[in-house]
Formats: C-alpha cells, sequence, structure tokens
C-alpha cells in the first residue's frame, strides 16, 4: 500500500471543512455552539491560501439555527459566497476565500463565522495561513533519479563567510535518498549550487528545507539562466520560519520573473538554467535537498539532491556522449559497447510510487538491441525485489525514444521501493558483442500521462 502522509500544514489541497452544531441531533430544539469540523485530510481548524494558486474555498454545514451564517474575514481576506443551499435549521454554504494584499511572508488571518440561534449569538473562527508559496510539510517523493550522467555538470561553491557540506544525519524520511546539502549561512555570503538543466514543460522550482530550529530569516534565491548566448538573473525573497521539520517550498515561475524559461534551445526555449545562489539574511543554519523543476506533483528535471550513485559498476564498455534527446534534462547520456551487466549502488534510493509507477529511461537504440532490468532491495529481496524476478525489453529504435517498465512486473510489493529502498538498479545488454546503444535519464516515477 502506498505510504501518504498528512498534515494540517499542507497547502496543496483545498481543505474542506464543515460547521456542525455542537451536541445537535437531527431534530435540534436548542442550539449552544457550532465547530469548524475539518475533512479527513487535515487535523485542526486551518484553511491555507497560497497566493500563486489564487482562490480557495471552503464549505459549512449547520443545523439548527434562526438565520443562515454570516462569515467575515479579518486583514486583507476577502470572502464571497459561491452556495447556499437548505434552511437555518438544517443547511450548507460554500465559500470563496481570496486575499487582497501583498504579504513579505507567511501571514495568518481568520474568518469568523456567526448565526443567531437559541436565543444567543454562534461564533466560530477559521485559521487561514496566506503564502505568497507553496509550503507543505506532507510531501512524498513520487520520482527519483537513478543516473541521468550530468554529475560532472554538477558543482557548489560558497562566499562570503557560508559554508556548505554534504550531510546523511538530517535528512528527510520522504526524500528520494540519504543525503542533504547542511549550509551554515551568513548575512554576507552565500552558497551556489551550479547545474545547467533544461526543464521544458515545467512551471515550478521547488527544493527542501529544514530550517533553523531558534532563527528565523529570509532566504534570498538568485536564479541564473541562459538567454540567447547571455545569461538573466532573477531574485525572489523566500521567508524561512525557525523550526524543526523539514518542508517543501513551490515557487511558480511567474514568481521568479515573467520571462523565466530554463528550456535549452534544442526543446523550444532561449537558453537552459545555469544555477541557483541562496543567501539567508541572519546567521543561520539550515538543509536543502530535492532541488528540481516540477510540472504539478511531476518532477520534469532534477538539479540536485544530493544522492549520488555510490558505485557504477560495468561488465560492458561505457562512454559518455553529448549526443542526447531533445527533451533530456541534462546535455549528455551514455553509451553502452557489447554485451553485459551495468547498474547502479546505492546507499539508499527511495520512491514512493503507487501500483503504476515505472522505471523509465530514454534509449537511442538499433533493431535487435534488448535490456534485462532488474531492481534490489536492501535487506534481501523485501517486497521480491530481486534479481531473478527482472524482465528483458526490447529497445525501441528511430531515435530517441523512452521505455517504461512498471515496477510491478518487477516485484511483488511497491512499498518496498520507499521502505527499505532500493540497493541496486540492474541492467544487462543481451544482443552479444554488436549491441551498441544511448541510454540517458533513468528515473523511478509515475508513468506518462
Amino acid at each position: 500500500m502506498r505510504r501518504t502522509a498528512t498534515s494540517s500544514l499542507s497547502i496543496f489541497l483545498i481543505l474542506v471543512l464543515g460547521v456542525a452544531l455542537v451536541g445537535c441531533d437531527s431534530s435540534p430544539t436548542s442550539v449552544q455552539d457550532f465547530e469548524v469540523q475539518p475533512n479527513l485530510e487535515a487535523s485542526s481548524n486551518s484553511l491555507s491560501l497560497v497566493l500563486a494558486q489564487g482562490n480557495t474555498s471552503f464549505q459549512t454545514s449547520y443545523q439548527g439555527l434562526d438565520s443562515h451564517p454570516q462569515a467575515e474575514g479579518t486583514g486583507g481576506l476577502s470572502l464571497e459566497k459561491s452556495n447556499e443551499s437548505g434552511t437555518p435549521e438544517d443547511g450548507s454554504q460554500e465559500w470563496s476565500v481570496g486575499y487582497t494584499e501583498s504579504p513579505d511572508g507567511v501571514v495568518q488571518e481568520n474568518i469568523i463565522l456567526r448565526s443567531a440561534g437559541g436565543g444567543g449569538e454562534v461564533v466560530d473562527t477559521l485559521s487561514v495561513t496566506v503564502s505568497r508559496f507553496i509550503v507543505r510539510s506532507s510531501f512524498s517523493n513520487t520520482s527519483a533519479v537513478i543516473a541521468d550522467y550530468e554529475g560532472s555538470q554538477r558543482s557548489l561553491s560558497t562566499t562570503g563567510g557560508t559554508s556548505a557540506a554534504f550531510d546523511s544525519t538530517v535528512v528527510s524520511q520522504n526524500s528520494a535518498g540519504v543525503a542533504s546539502l547542511m549550509i551554515e549561512g551568513s548575512p554576507n555570503g552565500s552558497a551556489t549550487i551550479s547545474r545547467r538543466t533544461n526543464a521544458p514543460d515545467s512551471d515550478r522550482f521547488s527544493f527542501l528545507v529544514h530550517p533553523d530550529p531558534s532563527t528565523s530569516f529570509t532566504l534570498t534565491l538568485t536564479f541564473t539562466e541562459e538567454t540567447g548566448g547571455g545569461t538573466t538573473t532573477h531574485e525572489v525573497d523566500v521567508p524561512v520560519e525557525a523550526g524543526d521539520q523539514w518542508l517543501e517550498y513551490g515557487i511558480a515561475f511567474s514568481q521568479i520573473g515573467d520571462d523565466f524559461n530554463p528550456v535549452a534551445s534544442r526543446s523550444g526555449g532561449n537558453g537552459p538554467f545555469v544555477s541557483v545562489e541562496m543567501s539567508a539574511d541572519a546567521n543561520a543554519t539550515y538543509y536543502v535537498d530535492g532541488l528540481s523543476f516540477d510540472s504539478g506533483d511531476r518532477m520534469v528535471a532534477e538539479i540536485h539532491d544530493f544522492d549520488r550513485t555510490s558505485f557504477e559498476y560495468s561488465c560492458v564498455t561505457l562512454s559518455t556522449s553529448n549526443d542526447v534527446a531533445d527533451a533530456s534534462d541534462g546535455f549528455n547520456s551514455r553509451e553502452i559497447d557489447g554485451s553485459g551487466c551495468f547498474g547502479y549502488n546505492y546507499a539508499t534510493l527511495r520512491a514512493d510510487l503507487s501500483p503504476d509507477g515505472v522505471i523509465s529511461a530514454r534509449v537511442n537504440a538499433s533493431e535487435g538491441d534488448e535490456l534485462y532490468i532488474f531492481l534490489e532491495t536492501r535487506n534481501g529481496n523485501a517486497g521480491g525485489y530481486e534479481y531473478g524476478n527482472g524482465t528483458t525489453v526490447t529497445l525501441p529504435t528511430d531515435g530517441w525514444q523512452t521505455i517504461e517498465v512498471p515496477v510491478s512486473n518487477l516485484g511483488d510489493d511497491v512499498a518496498a521501493l520507499q521502505d527499505p529502498g532500493l540497493q541496486n538498479i540492474g541492467l544487462e545488454s543481451t544482443q552479444g558483442n554488436t549491441s551498441t546503444f544511448l541510454i540517458d535519464d533513468i528515473r523511478l516515477r509515475e508513468p506518462s500521462n
């Protein structure tokens, strides 16, 4: 069964909340109070409004009132009743919630619900968190990059008293691997993560952050992209509140810049993404992980997740090629020459996939080329993932093509891909010494639409 974390801080979901009379039966005779009841996706009387996503909504249902409830918002909240049905004695409403101001960071506001019943006033309050960005504590890694051959393209540099290092002690259980980047930030310094990245059809930059437990700060992100032979930079200020849990931030491209377009010319853009610089305005120690370009919940291109294969092994001849698919997220692929095995060992690689999830790769092959693909979990053959449960795929021809193999064909329980996770992803070329083909962007992910 697929594991899905839930939390009241999650704001990808539109929370549908109900207002119900405490102690009421189907034929109430008096009114004492009513309370906001979250649906099964929430655990508190709260609603989240992400300005990048537009208005959100909530519902009320009620019994035994003298009049339908009215709602008013504090601060810049705007409310509009979009639907009302039934009677005050047994009815429901739906409200649309917007925000008319431009908050610098995360703002807490309230919606106050009022009505009359039982000879008195009935009042309750709904808490609303307003943010410019998507910020959620409930997330999962529905995509993990096994190999994209861009390791040489990734680099890390620091300036001005800021230091950064790979770390394996503070890592989210919902990330794809076992390492993050610890940044000891200073007001005059920065950490820069560089990797030329092509991200067609993406619309959001995402990353995980574990805040400093005692210091709130503003994290300035400076994005650099190639633009027709030169470069352009864009800055975004992101508030990071002190805390002790991993959060996922999502920043829409429109919030980075109206012309932000990290797409290489081969994919119809004017140049790829180059780097992101991170600068805190206070002395703070924080961790980042899983930097990527996304479309909705689908990862389009990974910038860096600080988890590289611990061992790329080979019984064939491997070389690097700059022949890549137009939609590839980078500028290198791997050439496979001869027959035999090749694969990738990881300390642990995780992916929280549904039973429809796949292992995919881009290939440029000739007629008759085949691959035997298998997965091996840690701690033995958990979930049935082992060499003997692999499958043989005949590679498509006619230039760069994508292959997808359902992970349910390679084992019995996809939950094992997240826990305990994978230690080996293996492939075997089976067509003798005449086999020569290119492979790129090997991933675990949900299937293509």
